[in-house]
């Protein structure tokens, strides 16, 4: 606890003196969100947007053609591969000879995309990270036990770690033995934590606690936080079972920040980061909103970013909005448009759908593999001798069509992708 309050009060006693940028943002986030709807946030937001639209036309050669007084709808929607292509195009040349750092994605499903960020930028991104992760029982100087991919470049010096208080786990290298020793050091650790990793790095330690016969590790954890992935049924049940916590899924990017978070207990839906971004619905072909209540593609607008501004881009993620409830939320987040999984009517079907491999016994992993517009492949990765294709597959058709073609295929292991994440579903079909 006196480490705990020693870090806590050191961010903040460093913050002060800086002159305080970081608890300034704090506090705006905190406004917007608890008093959406309201006059002044209204016009807070209002100058927020109109402040970086103008900015991108007076400053970037991306948009100076646009005229001055443009409004949003009429900027192009750009996507990764603009941004990619036409990087220099979009620096402001306000931030030309000004500090600025440097975003790279992953690339797990792609090229990497490196986004440049103005100091403030980051300063903003900083605090939606604390505002968000309060809300889920986060706080400074808590210990994060970070599941994630990591490539050297993102290790951090012990001595870093230990002034951040996380602990590094590595999803590459988690297995029964690994799994032991972490819930062993937890169950020793008096100290408060949080879990913050990959949804499909859970689960991989949720099944190695399974094979172990665990029982509910007592280890004062207060929360669990997904990241990157949709979660499973079965994963977010099993973490709040093991570690008698709350588990929420966090809908974030590299390239921008913290975009939407669950709350502890509250249900699936997602409190949206309104005081940083602007959002749009759009149909999944047509750069116009979709009807309320339909999924279409994620389009958000930075507001902060002025040293790259990122204006009506396209996540390559698809959502649905419920616009009845203020602030809106996102009711649910499908995930990239890559990996949508349509039915034999064209229909979009939940990603979860997947999930429904967790009622049949011996199904280690599974992915779903949308080959063409009737056919489909389920890669199967087993523990046992598999005797329940028929019923399956009679499963999988209530979702997808009775007139699906189901193909089974064994595997010995449905692999991550280099960024450590596992990919449940694939369309080969739209690409």
């Amino acid at each position: 606890m006196f480490l705990e309050n020693l870090r806590y009060k050191a961010f903040w006693f460093i913050d002060l003196v800086k002159g305080s940028k970081i608890n300034k943002h704090y506090k705006n986030i905190e406004y917007v969100l608890t008093n959406y709807n309201s006059q002044r946030t209204n016009s807070i937001q209002s100058q927020h947007l109109k402040h970086i639209l103008r900015h991108a036309i007076e400053t970037t050669a991306f948009y100076k053609n646009l005229k001055i007084n443009a409004v949003l709808e009429d900027f192009p929607v750009v996507n990764k591969n603009i941004l990619r292509l036409e990087s220099e195009k979009l620096i402001s040349k306000n931030f030309r000879n000004k500090k600025k750092y440097s975003v790279t994605t992953s690339g797990s499903t792609g090229t990497p995309l490196t986004v440049i960020q103005d100091k403030n930028k980051r300063l903003r991104n900083m605090a939606d990270l604390i505002y968000f992760s309060n809300l889920a029982h986060y706080k400074i100087g808590f210990k994060l036990l970070f599941l994630r991919r990591w490539s050297d470049d993102l290790k951090k010096s012990k001595l870093l770690s230990w002034m951040q208080n996380i602990s590094a786990i590595d999803v590459l290298n988690l297995d029964n033995q690994r799994a032991s020793k972490i819930i062993n050091n937890l169950s020793k650790d008096k100290s408060n934590k949080v879990w913050l990793g990959y949804a499909s790095g859970f689960e991989v330690m949720c099944r190695c606690i399974k094979d172990m016969n665990a029982k509910p590790i007592h280890a004062k954890v207060q929360s669990v936080i997904a990241v990157a992935e949709a979660l499973t049924p079965f994963t977010k049940k099993s973490m709040q079972y093991y570690f008698n916590a709350p588990v929420v899924s966090r809908y974030s990017n590299m390239e921008n920040g913290i975009l939407a978070q669950q709350l502890p207990y509250k249900g699936e839906d997602f409190v949206i980061n309104w005081a940083s971004y602007h959002f749009e619905i759009l149909q999944l072909d047509k750069d116009v909103p979709v009807k309320p209540g339909e999924s279409g593609r994620i389009v958000l607008t930075d507001l902060f970013n002025f040293g790259m501004p990122i204006i009506r881009y396209d996540t390559g993620d698809v959502g649905c909005m419920d616009h009845s409830v203020s602030p809106p939320v996102f009711k649910h987040i499908e995930g990239r448009k890559s990996d949508l999984i349509f039915n034999t009517k064209g229909i979009i079907v939940p990603s979860m759908i997947i999930a429904s491999v967790e009622d049949f016994r011996g199904i280690i992993q599974a992915q779903l593999i949308q080959e063409d517009k009737m056919s489909y492949t389920l890669k199967l990765n087993c523990d046992e001798v598999f005797k329940q294709e028929t019923e399956l597959i009679l499963e999988f058709k209530n979702y997808l069509g009775d007139d699906a073609l189901i193909n089974i295929e064994y595997v010995d292991e449905i692999p991550l992708l280099n960024s450590g994440k596992r990919r449940a579903t694939v369309n080969n079909y739209i690409k």
